[in-house]
């Protein structure tokens, strides 16, 4: 015989066995999750990478030859020579020099280009993060419209099982709930999506089910001017930065290779000992070797270096002209999408709920059918949904002008 537990205590087991989830559950707002993309972000570590690595390559260039320890031995005639000699070049030319600052230019470039990838990776996760908070804003907003239509539906059942009410009545609230609830499960599934999303930023083995956002979309921060930005995208916009960081870099090279003709002196400096027989004696050796830059001369290291610098000057134009357009463009968008969403809420206000009230009377008191009942309801629904979409587009356009700017402007 198989003994069943009462119902209250297996609900009671459920709710025990539920509060781990909800425990699980991470509500953040949008600086602990941007705090908690810092740190677990492992782009971000592969960005921090790249600049140490550009910092050891360029370190090579400016460093001077290794100086060079020979021990030779002439035996001759009874006669033996044995030299000990260090031999170094000496880097005179100032070459080397303009190596290191073509290499701090270098590495300016690379800081500046992670600077920039960083800014379009805290605006993915930012995108993502307000994705996910329109997508529980979304689950409510159609919970909340599900609920009045379940209560409509089931005064008609019982009124039409009683003989008092329509069948028409009836179908026709049951097929509008089963569109309501098909667009709720809907909207269940980007949410999931959206958390997947949003997880997929963070460290490896999160959960991204537990994700939750919190907070608003709304911004009161008033916009600067469009002649501040594109000024300011000008002086910071990484992507823009690094390539006159390379146009210094290769400028630096261009004279660096013109160096190349002004040979470094290779200094020998050492020991002889002579060995004879009945004589033993022991002196010094110095040498001056001076390299003909024949075959050498460095016209082809400058010839490269120029062109390369041309093409950066090219690149550079373009960035500029890029970063002004975008500017403007995010700029205009996200003046356009506040003052849609404003004016979209203040011309709405509560006209929704009252029409829906209105026509729920209307028909208790037979002035109007269930079709014109149904659509009221549906109006006010799809006028909140729709001030979200203009509230999520609004922050959207914000943060494409982040990315237009290279910084976070807000």
């Amino acid at each position: 015989m198989i003994l069943q537990a009462p119902r209250p205590l297996l609900a009671a087991l459920g709710f025990l066995l539920f509060l781990p989830l909800i425990a699980a559950s991470q509500e953040m707002t949008e600086a602990e999750a941007l705090g908690r993309f810092e740190r677990e972000n492992a782009n971000l570590k592969a960005l921090s990478a790249q600049i140490r690595e550009a910092q050891a390559d360029v370190r090579s260039w400016s460093r001077p030859a290794n100086p060079i320890v020979t021990y030779s031995q002439e035996d001759a005639a009874g006669t033996r020579d044995e030299f000990f000699l260090i031999q170094q070049s000496l880097p005179l030319n100032g070459r080397l020099g303009l190596l290191r600052k073509a290499g701090r230019a270098t590495v300016n470039s690379v800081e500046a280009e992670t600077a920039y990838t960083k800014v379009q990776l805290r605006s993915d996760f930012r995108v993502a993060f307000f994705g996910l908070l329109a997508a529980q804003e979304r689950i409510t907003l159609l919970e909340f419209g599900v609920q009045p239509l379940r209560e409509i539906a089931r005064v008609l059942g019982e009124r039409e099982r009683e003989g008092e009410g329509s069948t028409f009545d009836k179908l026709r609230a049951e097929r509008e709930l089963a569109e309501m609830e098909a667009a709720l499960d809907r909207a269940r599934i980007l949410l999931v999506e959206a958390q997947a999303r949003l997880g997929s930023f963070l460290a490896f083995g999160s959960n991204p089910t537990s994700l939750k956002a919190t907070g608003i979309f709304a911004n009161p921060a008033p916009l600067p001017s469009l002649e501040d930005l594109t000024a300011r995208a000008l002086s910071v916009r990484g992507d823009y930065l690094a390539e006159q960081r390379r146009i210094e870099r290769f400028r630096y090279e261009r004279q660096a290779a013109k160096r190349i003709l002004i040979p470094d002196p290779i200094i020998s400096a050492g020991f002889k000992r002579t060995t004879i027989p009945g004589l033993d004696d022991r002196g010094y050796a110095v040498s001056v070797a001076v390299p003909l830059p024949l075959f050498d001369g460095g016209k082809a290291r400058e010839a490269r270096a120029k062109a390369a610098l041309e093409q950066s000057e090219a690149a550079a134009a373009v960035l500029r002209r890029a970063a002004e357009t975008d500017v403007q463009s995010a700029y205009e968008a996200l003046k356009l999408y506040r003052r849609i969403a404003q004016e979209y809420v203040r011309r709405l206000g509560d006209h929704g709920e009252k029409l829906s009230r209105i026509s729920r009377l209307s028909y208790e008191e037979g002035e109007q059918g269930i079709l014109e009942l149904l659509d009221s309801h549906r109006v006010a629904l799809n006028s909140r949904l729709q001030a979200l979409e203009l509230d999520l587009s609004a922050k959207l356009a914000e943060i494409e002008l982040n990315r237009a700017v290279g910084e976070e402007v807000f």
